[in-house]
């Protein structure tokens, strides 16, 4: 990017998408600058939910398991960026959006989902 040039915005699913998959994979420290709204209240609610997996986050190196296997802490995900997916875990069933990460801090209730932005008024 150069001075005075295009401002190119990144969809903030993009960027909660990005952070949920490093956490999932292992990562543990993130970095921000100048994230404003919608940016700012969506990453807030995603580390909250992250915030009430960190137990189990932080319990055992992460593993990145089939869905047959069950963890104190779940991370949903569907790659695919054209299609949504329903997937059966845990004797549930989910629907993921496409290119999105849901969050189940009690392998059963999504509280997050990367791909869903809710702004909060007043």
């Amino acid at each position: 990017m150069e001075f005075g040039g295009p401002i190119h915005q990144r969809p903030v699913q993009d960027v909660a998408y990005a952070i949920a998959r490093f956490i999932q994979r292992g990562g543990s420290f993130i970095d921000y600058y100048m994230v404003w709204q919608p940016k700012y209240g969506h990453l807030k609610e995603l580390h909250r939910a992250i915030k009430m997996c960190e137990r189990a986050l932080v319990s055992v190196d992460p593993i990145v398991t089939s869905l047959a296997s069950l963890q104190c802490a779940s991370f949903l995900s569907n790659y695919d960026t054209k299609s949504a997916a329903r997937v059966l875990f845990n004797n549930m069933h989910y629907n993921l959006p496409p290119w999105s990460i849901s969050i189940l801090p009690d392998c059963r209730n999504v509280v997050f989902n990367t791909a869903k932005v809710y702004i909060k008024r007043g």
